[in-house]
């Protein structure tokens, strides 16, 4: 009799904890529902070390992306959802944080009057409308394979360069009839772009095959992409799926998470940026002074060897070139030293490949911008002084305040004493004429100071009003470079930069709409030389003309 008491006493226990626990998910999947259901915008809330926020459960919903056992994640089908960017100065950090881990939705008086972006996801969860399969006679089909800056991060789908493409392509010639896809995937490398290209792009039957891989592919993961595909993916794992199904698991693991990783502070990130420059050991630095020694150390840590990324590139072109397609190769990325790039270059050269190198197109726009803001203020250096005692270069750093308000001053806080040694809204820059300024009253706030020869100095901006406290913030963006005077100037004007903004950018990572027309035009200079697209065209007219009367 005991030992049965006891058995039901245990099955009760159990029968209550597994109630109280069914009681527990519903109640928190009903309030994700409602949570969700009143939010307009989705912030991107970044980190300035590449590094997201711990995501909490309740965002799950607006999720983009979905495992594949193949391709290691895909885009989901049929989503929507408008995105608030949020790649804008704030006054405090928390801000920042807060906008992520806020249970209730609330956006910011500061950042209300954002832009904001949509992103519209057709039935296999590419960012386009429905792609008919069969192409018609009377159509010129281009596919569009690539990463984010293919699918368009941080614009809306008709400024993604895919579909800016087709309309310039429909402008100028009226006589025919372009058809571009876009299937950009975001963060997929080149590998995921053969993969897809295998299953998707040569089943479309394209006339030119436009491929843009590099950014993700030489990201140092930890991992090889080819090796996740084949190894025991967490996709495949029953246990794995069936937690992931849990609301409660997933909200107790964001907890322990949030507990465990502190939001680190910009200074943290600055003196992390510092530090690795000095060693050696991080990818900035490896960017910055890349060599062959440099890429040795991290090579085997990269998500694609440049090896397979070679091999990954030949071979989409092989597929392509064996349906009778044309191929265009881009290079999509903001780092201009890529080993990546190089393959690039050697792949159009040996193969007659047109190469587009968006890099460059960016480089150049930023350049125009620098020259056209300094010749409006009119802030253009006067001719460098030669030479200089001691061996340093005065540098004196410009930033534009333009339509931000300004307390008490501008402030530049970087990675040496001069500096200010990581300390915000204490070294003070000047709009008074002194100081390395050059105008008084103009909004350009300046601060000058001497430098050792190649000396990598990395620095943000501030406004606060309180030493020592990181308020008053600039976009979340590291602005750094090295001490260089090429032509042996003992002063070096460095280019006008703008608080609240990076030139050309819309993040740390991706170019802005101007860049994305940029690139769309590159793409259309070059098929105006394709001659699959003039023998197009010259078809596309004579079939015009004999269906005249």
């Amino acid at each position: 009799m005991q030992r049965k008491a006891l058995f039901k006493e245990i099955a009760t226990g159990i029968a209550v904890t597994v109630v109280g626990f069914a009681i527990l998910e519903a109640l928190l999947r009903i309030a994700y529902l409602v949570r969700n259901s009143a939010v307009d915008y989705i912030p991107l809330v970044y980190d300035i070390r590449d590094e997201y926020e711990v995501a909490p459960p309740w965002l799950d919903g607006f999720r983009i992306l979905e495992r594949d056992k193949v391709l290691l994640w895909k885009n989901r089908p049929n989503v929507q959802g408008r995105y608030l960017d949020v790649f804008t100065p704030v006054n405090t950090e928390e801000e920042r944080v807060s906008l992520r881990r806020q249970f209730f939705p609330r956006i910011p008086d500061s950042l209300k009057a954002n832009p904001t972006w949509k992103i519209s996801l057709n039935s296999e969860g590419f960012r386009d409308v429905e792609f008919a399969k069969a192409k018609s006679a009377s159509s010129f089909r281009i596919i569009c394979l690539g990463d984010s800056w293919t699918f368009g991060a941080n614009v809306d789908q008709i400024n993604a360069y895919p579909r800016q493409l087709m309309a310039m392509l429909n402008r100028d010639f009226p006589q025919g009839k372009f058809e571009v896809f876009n299937l950009g995937i975001m963060g997929y490398s080149s590998y995921q772009g053969l993969e897809l290209m295998r299953r998707s792009a040569i089943n479309l039957n394209p006339d030119v095959v436009v491929i843009g891989f590099g950014m993700n592919d030489s990201r140092v993961a930890g991992y090889r992409d080819k090796d996740l595909s084949h190894g025991p993916a967490l996709s495949t794992n029953w246990i794995y799926q069936s937690l992931e199904k849990i609301e409660s698991y997933k909200l107790l693991r964001y907890l322990v998470l949030v507990l465990k990783n502190k939001p680190t502070s910009i200074g943290d990130r600055l003196k992390a940026e510092a530090e690795s420059a000095r060693t050696g050991d991080d990818v900035l630095t490896r960017k910055r002074h890349f060599g062959k020694s440099g890429y040795e150390g991290v090579k085997s840590w990269t998500r694609v060897s440049l090896d397979d990324y070679e091999t990954n590139l030949l071979e989409m072109i092989n597929l392509a070139r064996n349906q009778g397609a044309g191929v265009i190769l881009l290079y999509n990325a903001l780092w201009t030293e890529s080993p990546y790039r190089t393959v690039l270059e050697k792949i159009s050269r040996t193969k007659g490949v047109p190469f587009v190198d968006s890099s460059a197109l960016i480089v150049a726009a930023q350049k125009k911008i620098e020259e056209e803001l300094e010749k409006k203020l009119d802030l253009r250096p006067r001719k460098p002084q030669r030479g200089n005692a001691d061996g340093e270069i005065e540098v004196i750093f410009r930033v534009f305040a333009d339509k931000w308000s300004v307390p008490k001053a501008m402030y530049i806080a970087g990675n040496h004493p001069k500096l200010g040694n990581l300390a915000p809204n204490k070294i003070a820059m000047y709009d008074d004429g002194t100081h390395g300024d050059q105008r008084a009253g103009d909004h350009v706030w300046s601060y000058s100071a001497t430098f050792t020869p190649g000396k990598n100095l990395f620095h943000v901006y501030t406004k606060g009003a309180e030493e020592g406290k990181w308020e008053g913030l600039d976009v979340p963006h590291i602005r750094g470079f090295t001490v260089d005077a090429q032509n042996g100037e003992a002063k070096l004007y460095r280019p006008i930069e703008s608080f609240g903004r990076i030139y050309m950018q819309a993040d740390p990572w991706h170019t802005d709409v101007v860049g994305y027309e940029l690139i769309a035009k590159a793409l259309l200079d070059v098929l105006k030389k394709n001659d699959k697209v003039k023998d197009y065209l010259r078809q596309a007219k004579s079939n015009r003309l004999k269906s005249i009367p």
